[in-house]
């Protein structure tokens, strides 16, 4: 990991640390009560803040082992179990299939997408391949966490692959492409 990734995830856990202990701080303090809209407008910005994150920065954390918090956090664990079970089932991440995920997930959180029970479609680059998004709370997320993780089938025809998350502050979005 060159020292540049390691200063930013070393940048990232301060921030992440000095964020929660203030908020801890704050609610120690019932002069500091912050009433549900304010935490609401803190929780806003740190998911804005998190999915800012330049993804190396998110990488770094996650092989230090840092757990991002919020609604943005679980969506790049859920992005991380996904790439693995399916890397397991012998799919290669593909960087051309990644964007399009990334355009899909984008596309679900700006409300573009329309879903059926809880599967959508994305229209972006579909000749080029197939795949889904799904809409999930953050409950539903961390139990799609727990269900990846297990032992991935091996698929009898592996592809190449993308898998990206967003979030619209109340669900994530997670898109999956796989190349022709």
């Amino acid at each position: 990991m060159s020292i540049s990734r390691r200063l930013s995830a070393v940048a990232l856990a301060g921030a992440l640390t000095f964020g929660g202990t203030t908020v801890a701080n704050a609610q120690e303090n019932p002069v500091a009560n912050l009433s549900s809209q304010a935490q609401s407008q803190i929780d806003s910005a740190a998911q804005q803040f998190i999915s800012s994150l330049p993804q190396e920065v998110k990488d770094a954390a996650h092989d230090l082992g840092i757990e991002l918090p919020t609604l943005a956090g679980t969506a790049e664990t859920l992005r991380y179990g996904t790439v693995s079970h399916l890397e397991e089932a012998g799919h290669t991440k593909r960087n051309s299939a990644q964007s399009t995920a990334q355009k899909w997930a984008n596309e679900a959180a700006a409300g573009k997408v329309s879903f059926d029970d809880g599967v959508g479609h994305g229209a972006a680059d579909a000749d080029k391949g197939t795949g889904s998004i799904l809409k999930l709370t953050e409950k539903e997320a961390k139990d799609r966490i727990n269900w990846l993780d297990r032992e991935g089938n091996p698929h009898n025809d592996p592809t190449g692959f993308g898998v990206a998350t967003a979030t619209d502050g109340k669900h994530i979005y997670v898109a999956e492409f796989f190349l022709n």
